[in-house]
């Protein structure tokens, strides 16, 4: 039986570039690899970031636009 952590790595390297194009950063990578390290048999890892956010505030309103990432390594059940 092959172990979460090997199947996490296998996963990463595969799917590295769309990833990129998504907007996951190294650090979101590096979060969900130390929470594989640390649990390698856990059923999922995750990380979540704030890539890019937009604030503007006149006259007694406020304009917000928030970008965020998710990044989940789960085990699927097929």
């Amino acid at each position: 039986m092959e172990m979460n952590k090997e199947k996490y790595e296998e996963l990463m390297l595969r799917f590295a570039k769309e990833m990129h194009d998504v907007g996951v950063t190294d650090g979101m990578k590096k979060i969900v690899e130390a929470q594989a390290n640390r649990t390698p048999n856990s059923v999922s890892c995750s990380a979540d970031e704030v890539t890019r956010k937009f604030y503007y505030q006149h006259d007694g309103y406020v304009i917000e636009a928030v970008q965020k990432v998710s990044l989940v390594v789960k085990k699927s059940k097929s």
